[in-house]
């Protein structure tokens, strides 16, 4: 029955990545149109060796690359889009090679929508570059076509590549809804070892067996704070030693197929505390903050409403001596709360094209109170976006405020009571869909689960 069932999703997958690849194919050639070139070539990337050593860094594919073709462990592979082809070609490195395994293979049934050749040295490939008008548009951190510096990752071209990832295809949803599936699992593996008394790496440790995977082949660095270490935004320097549970803030995700998913999830270890209320209130804003999401909304506005239920908490808890109204007034929130509501995601993890216009890459004005938001354009339908709100006891950003003009608009007896627990932060990936509904692929993820 199990061998049934996974025969059945590579068939499923197998089907939704040749209609995939059918509408990519479309909207490149969009881009062929606009950007007057005759082919798009893509490369996955070259390994990078260590200095001075024969060892070489871990191979992340090139996320232009991964958007096509799910070979992320695969270098020195090349896709050729050109005008006016049916398929795409991919061009496989092929070498005798006594000293690795086998390379990467493509899912079965997924080389249907390829035309798929084998090289040995990059001078075949070069030989199949276009020497029509237009010429080619080659994408990669490195020239290794030696293609002319006009030609080599062309701003038009990276530009109208961006803007048309706003829309994820089916096949992309149903990768990060897969990779939200085994994000869960492996997020409840880690909670039990925090529970059980783990130290991060532990922890760590428990989330890749969970869900099967190296740490190489995680989206991004696992984030795992324990007690105050859940107030430093991005943790990954792991600590070996345990210590004395009080709190847990997880921010992993899971690749499939290239595609990432992105979920975080904070715990008290006494479900009694008043920490532990503090994050189920905010959990309960961050759904809000989900449902006010949907096609036309505008993520500056989200972000601000984002300020509002954080101020909403701090007031509830006593953190906060002013009124929701006046923390917003002066920015109050912004120490406790100093990041983005979320961001686009994909072939990213941080996915392209939220802060443009049109697909020329017109860029749209950020708000002078949040300069780097990563989303400023409207949503639109087949977007997938973060939702992840924090709330955050951050030290050196205390003392700033502590040494300001408002530092009496806050209760310091409160915030040393809740700073040995770090800081909260909840995150949802959610589909906005064209019928106007929206799919929370984590909460879906966690249903049946013993933690949610």
């Amino acid at each position: 029955m199990q061998n049934n069932k996974k025969t059945h999703q590579l068939n499923s997958s197998a089907a939704l990545y040749v209609q995939h690849v059918t509408e990519k194919l479309a909207r490149f050639q969009a881009i062929l149109d606009a950007t007057g070139f005759s082919e798009i070539v893509i490369d996955s990337g070259d390994t990078l060796m260590q200095f001075q050593d024969d060892m070489a860094y871990p191979f992340k594919a090139n996320p232009y690359f991964k958007e096509w073709v799910p070979l992320n462990k695969r270098a020195g592979s090349f896709l050729q889009i050109a005008a006016g082809s049916s398929k795409p070609t991919l061009f496989l490195l092929c070498v005798e090679d006594i000293w690795h395994t086998a390379p990467q293979s493509l899912p079965a049934g997924f080389e249907d929508a390829l035309n798929i050749v084998e090289y040995s040295t990059i001078a075949e490939v070069q030989q199949q570059l276009s020497s029509r008008h237009g010429g080619t548009a080659f994408i990669n951190s490195t020239n290794s076509l030696s293609v002319a510096a006009e030609s080599w990752n062309p701003e038009a071209v990276i530009n109208q590549i961006d803007f048309q990832r706003l829309a994820k295809t089916p096949y992309e949803q149903d990768s990060v809804r897969e990779a939200s599936h085994l994000a869960a699992r492996a997020h409840v593996a880690a909670y039990d070892a925090f529970m059980a008394g783990c130290s991060e790496l532990e922890i760590a440790a428990a989330y890749l067996r969970a869900c099967d995977q190296s740490e190489n082949e995680m989206p991004y660095g696992i984030i795992a704070g324990v007690n105050e270490h859940a107030a430093v935004l991005h943790h990954h320097d792991l600590f070996k030693q345990r210590q004395t549970p009080r709190s847990f803030l997880l921010d992993a995700g899971v690749d499939v197929r290239g595609y990432a998913s992105d979920i975080t999830r904070t715990y008290a270890y006494d479900p009694a505390s008043e920490f532990a209320a503090m994050i189920e209130l905010l959990d309960s804003k961050q759904l809000e903050l989900c449902a006010a999401g949907g096609i036309g909304k505008s993520p500056v506005d989200l972000q601000i409403l984002s300020h509002r239920k954080i101020a909403e908490v701090l007031v509830e808890f006593g953190v906060i001596t002013t009124s929701v109204d006046s923390a917003m007034d002066i920015d109050l929130t912004a120490t406790f709360y100093p990041h983005g509501l979320g961001h686009h995601l994909g072939c990213n993890v941080h996915d392209k094209g939220s802060r443009f216009a049109n697909a020329k890459g017109d860029p749209l004005p950020a708000p002078e109170k949040y300069p780097k938001l990563r989303n400023l354009a409207p949503m639109v339908a087949n977007q997938i976006h973060t939702v992840e709100p924090g709330l955050y006891f951050i030290p050196s950003l205390l003392n700033k405020l502590r040494n300001s003009e408002f530092a009496d608009t806050v209760n310091w007896s409160r915030i040393n009571e809740f700073l040995p627990y770090g800081g909260i932060r909840i995150e949802d990936n959610i589909i906005v869909h064209a019928d106007g509904s929206l799919e929370n692929l984590t909460r879906d993820a966690f249903k049946g689960l013993s933690k949610q």
